[in-house]
């Protein structure tokens, strides 16, 4: 059985609606794999939120 993993790697959130894996197969948060994705690198640590802001569609 698959166990959900606990924290990003990256920065080290427990809370996000999409777990995803960078280059090496670390898991990461999805603000950390979308912005790995865009860049190249890895998400600075200073831009993380304490919440996930929702969207009004």
């Amino acid at each position: 059985m698959h166990r959900l993993p606990s924290k990003c790697f990256n920065c080290e959130t427990d809370h996000t609606p999409l777990w995803r894996r960078d280059a090496d197969g670390n898991t990461i948060c999805n603000a950390c794999g979308l912005y790995y994705k865009l860049h190249g690198v890895h998400r600075p640590v200073h831009m993380k939120r304490s919440v996930i802001k929702r969207r009004k569609r």
